[in-house]
């Protein structure tokens, strides 16, 4: 952990077959934000997922959100993420 606020996250993971589903909430602003993952995702995998969508989330409360995503493969455009 880099000590930086924002990087404090809680995650309850809970395995439901061959998929993760994941909620993930910030320490900061108790925002919640939940996604499902395969099994075998790395947790370090996992928690930067979270903390991207938390991140996506905030932007899109605030109004910053593109219709249409900037990078090819990092997000849905619907608020989910390509794992």
């Amino acid at each position: 952990m880099t000590g930086d606020p924002e990087d404090e996250i809680l995650l309850e993971t809970s395995r439901i077959g061959g998929a993760m589903e994941v909620r993930a909430i910030s320490t900061v602003d108790g925002l919640e934000v939940a996604f499902t993952a395969p099994a075998n995702t790395m947790q370090s995998d996992i928690a930067r997922l979270a903390r991207q969508k938390l991140a996506y989330v905030r932007r899109k409360a605030r109004g910053d959100v593109n219709e249409k995503p900037d990078k090819p493969g990092g997000s849905d455009g619907k608020g989910g993420l390509i794992a």
